[in-house]
C-alpha cells in the first residue's frame, strides 16, 4: 500500500491510499483506470472525471478540471528532516518550467494559502501559493523566465519577524 496527501484548500488534507483492489481517498474507494487519450478516467459515485497526472520523484501532479493539485508521497521517515531544508517562507521548483504569471510581488503582505505565481511545468500550470502569511522578501523570477529543479521561486518572511 502506497499512501499520499494533498490539499485543495490551505486548511483541508486528504489521504491517498492505492492498494492492490482500488485507490481510496479519505477511505472511500475511486475507480480509476487509464484512459484511450493517454490521461485517467475516475469513477466516484456514478460520476466520471478525466485527468491527467504527471510523476516526478515521490510527488505526482494532477490536473483535474483545469486545476492542478500537487500529491505527496507520505514517508515517515524523510518528513522530519525535509521540514528545516528550505526555511518555512521559501517555495522551490517541484521541476524545471517557466514562470506564467507573476500575481505577488516584493513587499507585498500575504496570507497563508493566498495564490503567488503561476508556472508551467511539462504542459501543467500550477498556481504556487502561500505556506504561511508574512510579507514577499524574495521574488527573483520575473513572467517569462525559466527554471530548473529546486530553484527559489518565492521566499516570504513570517509575519511578525524581521529580516
Amino acid at each position: 500500500m502506497t499512501t499520499l496527501q494533498f490539499a485543495d484548500t490551505p486548511d483541508t488534507r486528504h489521504q491517498v491510499q492505492i492498494r492492490t483492489d482500488a485507490v481510496y481517498v479519505d477511505g472511500v474507494p475511486v475507480q480509476v483506470r487509464k484512459s484511450s487519450t493517454g490521461g485517467f478516467v475516475a469513477t466516484l459515485g456514478g460520476r466520471t472525471e478525466r485527468l491527467r497526472a504527471v510523476a516526478r520523484g515521490d510527488t505526482i501532479y494532477v490536473q483535474l478540471r483545469g486545476r492542478a493539485v500537487k500529491i505527496n508521497k507520505v514517508d515517515p521517515t524523510r518528513a522530519a528532516a525535509s521540514g528545516a531544508a528550505g526555511g518555512a517562507g521559501a517555495s522551490h521548483a517541484p521541476m524545471p518550467g517557466v514562470v506564467v504569471s507573476l500575481l505577488a510581488s516584493l513587499g507585498q503582505q500575504v496570507q497563508k494559502g493566498d495564490a503567488l505565481l503561476v508556472i508551467e511545468s511539462m504542459k501543467l500550470q500550477m498556481t504556487i501559493s502561500a505556506g504561511i502569511g508574512g510579507e514577499v522578501v524574495e521574488l527573483p523570477l520575473a513572467a517569462g523566465q525559466t527554471f530548473q529543479r529546486n530553484d527559489m521561486l518565492v521566499r516570504l518572511q513570517p509575519a511578525g519577524e524581521t529580516a
